[in-house]
């Protein structure tokens, strides 16, 4: 009896690699493009306050953490802070912010929402600011009234990853109206995120690279970013921030997680159900932590802290101004995960 030996090829092995060789050049030639957009700002020389409330930041947790969130955030408010941040959502993410004590009739909002897909991450986010009540003069001093001045943005964020190198896209559209006079204008975020390991983590965030609305530039922001993780539940980042034409100034930060329920499984003798049925709470407050947070945004002082429980978290931050004119900020937000 003749034993025929047959042999089978398969292309499979090649049709893989070649489409690993792919998403490699790929991955690589957007973060060069990002990199390049990146490098213009710095030569831009056309300073002005056109869309201020961009600078104030979102989410509660970040803000007090000195507004250092280039390379810390990983929730859906990396859509602001950097949008390669968003590639590590695990859920679909509804973020909401308010600043609850502001003077001079201002008011400053934000929500946002965002999921991870297979082909990247995506987010929708509104940022918004107004003015109320402010009074109204002609050429010659005369009162003209009360009007209102109400700005916002809406941006879309597209992030997703190579290996240990993240990236992201944010176009917005801007809209200003004044007096009922509409004005809108166009502009662009870019970030990079890389995991050196598993406990440092770089970013680099420009944020209006390109920017303006009607005839009025919006000023540019370039920020490198840290975050260290050297203990569980510790955080502590920093920022150096560079805006258009300002000198550099460094945002630093720190927070800390504790858990504040004790699982009621350990060192019992009680049935499951038992435990269920008299200890309700108890299981929910194991799977519960609170944060403790502080930093300095350009030595501007805030601190605050935050309660997450599995699927829900819920920040406060208290931010001195430093102004005889405004007031402090206290800023109050929710993160809920589906």
């Amino acid at each position: 009896m003749k034993t025929i030996n047959i042999k089978i090829t398969s292309n499979h092995k090649n049709i893989n690699k070649s489409s690993f060789v792919f998403q490699k050049w790929i991955g690589i030639s957007i973060a060069f493009i990002l990199v390049v957009l990146m490098v213009p700002v710095i030569l831009i020389a056309d300073n002005n306050h056109t869309a201020a409330y961009t600078n104030l930041g979102v989410g509660a947790r970040t803000i007090a953490m000195g507004n250092a969130g280039t390379a810390t955030t990983t929730d859906v408010t990396s859509a602001y802070w950097n949008p390669a941040g968003l590639i590590s959502l695990k859920d679909l993410e509804l973020a909401c912010l308010y600043n609850i004590k502001m003077s001079l009739d201002r008011s400053y909002q934000y929500a946002a929402i965002g999921q991870n897909y297979g082909f990247g991450a995506i987010a929708l986010t509104w940022v918004g600011a107004t003015v109320g009540d402010i009074e109204g003069y002609d050429e010659a001093d005369n009162p003209t009234g009360y009007f209102d001045n109400s700005e916002y943005n809406i941006g879309f964020s597209y992030a997703n990853r190579y290996k240990m190198l993240s990236f992201g896209i944010t176009p917005k559209l801007y809209v200003s109206s004044i007096d009922n006079d509409m004005k809108s204008g166009i502009g662009l975020d870019l970030g990079l995120k890389y995991d050196i390991n598993q406990y440092v983590v770089a970013g680099l965030m420009a944020r209006d690279i390109v920017g303006s609305i009607d005839d009025d530039n919006i000023p540019y922001q370039v920020s490198f970013g840290l975050a260290t993780f050297p203990f569980s539940g510790i955080t502590i980042s920093a920022d150096v921030v560079k805006k258009q034409d300002t000198d550099a100034y460094l945002n630093f930060g720190t927070e800390y997680w504790a858990s504040i329920g004790k699982d009621t499984e350990a060192n019992s003798k009680l049935s499951v159900v038992e435990i269920k049925e008299k200890t309700t709470w108890q299981d929910v407050l194991k799977d519960t932590q609170t944060g403790l947070r502080l930093g300095f945004n350009n030595g501007v002082f805030a601190c605050g802290t935050g309660l997450r429980f599995r699927n829900l978290q819920l920040d406060y931050t208290y931010k001195l101004n430093n102004s005889e004119i405004f007031s402090d900020d206290h800023y109050l937000s929710l993160l809920v995960r589906f």
